[in-house]
């Protein structure tokens, strides 16, 4: 009834503005009919220009309006670019093939949250977004189950998320946003295995721990998981990466054959050593043609020096190209107390260059002495590589199921020859039939087979990224620049997700209150209002004084 009101209301709107035209231009054109010689006149001549140059005037800033909104550039000067959508923020937009709707329970509309809405919305047709008063719209309130004023969902494809609970002094985040958009468009989850048991870097909060970047991939969506292989002596068949974090002692020959065992099956690993750790992977690195250098990176270049470090810290700031480093540009990642790379070709092992030091830097082998210099005798002369990722083609993948075929038909065989022989056993034993027999035991060459045949195949390639840096992971230095990036990206690529969200996260604005004291907010009063008022006052007597002799 309402909608049929509305259409009638639209097309009576329509007849009224068609008359009103109409009565106009019958008007102008009886007037100028009657009138032959008004526009000879010099003062209509002059008002007529007038008249056109105002509505060609009005026409023009109204075109360029328009173009200004439809085709708006944003310029943005903060430190973090806060107004500025993240390269990750807009390519999940772009990459959005279906609708999503963030709801955002909240009144009144807050024009920050809708400015950041709004930025989203311009990358993409597919995104849309509601500002909801709870309390009106009750059913849909309840369809969230919403709890609080300010709560943030997002749907997507029959799914619905929260995003955060806003308040006036915690506004809409891109970066829970952004994460939240990610994680409600996976179809599966990654699982994360982080090697334990060796001193390696902690998960658990502390002074060397890896908690702030597990908070980050868990708020990604992955899964995270310890893995000690001396309880566990087999890596989990769901394990999609498995990290190494600068172990303090050896592993045991047993558990490097394991993960040799993880890495031939398909398995991506990510190597991360400090300098000054005994590595020990020899057996499996030397395969992908990597090897952990000894010495320590010196940058001589000077520019620690001017954020305040000192030479142990490298800072690099050429990338190579390669999906975790796409969109780095000239963006800095520190990385202290770093190792080189010593790589080789080996065939059908893809290595690319990632992080790369500067021409003033060099592999320092005595980095304890009194004068650290370049000695090209025991050093090692820069630019070094301190990161590599590697890609390994696997070509098992076309036989597998001839190879299954065959272990099938050895099976068979063997199969039948117990069978026979349980039936041989059967008659010569028939009074004793009753009895129950004994299990089959499989032998040991059985077990082998059987366990190949329910192994997964291999995928097209295997990954490993080799990083000669543990300390750039850890709490601390994992917020510091891109050094979150390039880990969480890195984890990103060896799980297989570099076509979905590799690239660089939003980032919090930089918190510069001032924190004053009692004494300091009562000084800067009595300036405002006394001091510097009454030296103004001072200053004007004494020039009318001055004046006036």
């Amino acid at each position: 009834m309402l909608r049929q009101i509305n259409d009638n209301s639209s097309i009576l709107i329509i007849i009224i503005a068609t008359v009103g035209i109409f009565l106009v231009i019958s008007g102008i054109s009886i007037f100028l009919y009657t009138n032959k010689g008004f526009f000879s006149k010099r003062g209509v001549e002059v008002g007529t220009n007038a008249i056109i140059s105002t509505f060609a005037l009005l026409l023009i800033l109204s075109l360029v309006n328009f173009l200004a909104i439809k085709y708006s550039i944003k310029l943005d000067l903060t430190e973090n670019n806060i107004y500025t959508l993240s390269p990750q923020s807009q390519q999940l937009m772009t990459n959005l093939s279906q609708p999503l709707k963030v709801y955002v329970f909240d009144s009144p509309p807050n024009d920050f949250d809708r400015k950041l809405l709004q930025d989203y919305g311009r990358k993409n047709d597919q995104f849309q977004y509601q500002f909801v008063d709870p309390q009106v719209n009750i059913n849909l309130a309840q369809k969230f189950n919403v709890t609080r004023l300010g709560d943030v969902y997002i749907e997507y494809d029959n799914k619905q998320q929260l995003v955060q609970t806003i308040s006036p002094d915690n506004r809409l985040s891109e970066i829970k946003l952004t994460n939240a958009i990610a994680k409600i468009q996976q179809t599966t989850q990654r699982i994360i295995y982080i090697l334990q048991g060796h001193g390696e870097s902690a998960m658990e909060e502390g002074q060397v721990s890896l908690s702030q970047a597990i908070i980050r991939l868990k708020d990604k969506g992955y899964i995270v998981y310890p893995l000690t292989l001396a309880t566990s002596p087999l890596i989990p068949p769901d394990a999609n990466v498995v990290i190494i974090s600068n172990p303090e002692k050896e592993l045991l020959e047993g558990e490097i054959n394991i993960l040799q065992k993880y890495v031939d099956n398909g398995g991506s690993l990510l190597v991360m050593y400090n300098a000054g750790s005994n590595v020990n992977l020899d057996k499996i690195l030397t395969k992908w043609g990597v090897k952990f250098d000894e010495r320590l990176v010196v940058d001589a270049s000077g520019t620690g020096e001017t954020f305040g470090l000192g030479p142990s810290i490298t800072i690099i700031v050429d990338y190579g190209v390669h999906p975790i480093t796409q969109n780095f540009g000239n963006g800095m990642s520190l990385f202290p107390w770093a190792r080189p790379i010593i790589t080789e070709t080996v065939k059908d092992v893809t290595l690319t260059p990632i992080l790369i030091t500067n021409s003033l830097s060099w592999g320092e082998k005595n980095p304890e002495g009194e004068n650290v210099e370049l000695d090209s005798k025991v050093d090692l002369p820069g630019p070094l590589n301190i990161g590599v990722a590697l890609a390994k083609k696997n070509h098992l993948k076309d036989t597998s199921k001839a190879q299954e075929d065959n272990l099938n038909d050895k099976n068979d065989k063997s199969i039948k020859n117990q069978e026979n022989k349980a039936l041989k056993e059967e008659s010569r034993e028939k009074n004793d039939s009753d009895l129950p027999l004994p299990p089959t035991m499989k032998t040991p060459s059985e077990e082998k087979n059987n366990s190949q045949i329910t192994s997964k195949s291999l995928p097209e390639e295997t990954r490993m990224v080799v990083i000669g840096n543990a300390n750039f992971a850890t709490d601390g230095w994992f917020q510091q620049q891109l050094n979150g990036d390039l880990f969480v990206n890195t984890v990103g690529w060896l799980a297989s997700e570099e076509n979905s969200t590799l690239s660089i996260s939003p980032k919090e604005p930089t918190n510069r209150r001032i924190n004053l004291s009692t004494f300091q907010a009562g000084l800067i009063g009595w300036l405002a209002l006394f001091i510097i008022p009454g030296l103004a006052f001072s200053a004007s007597m004494v020039t009318w004084w001055q004046r006036s002799r």
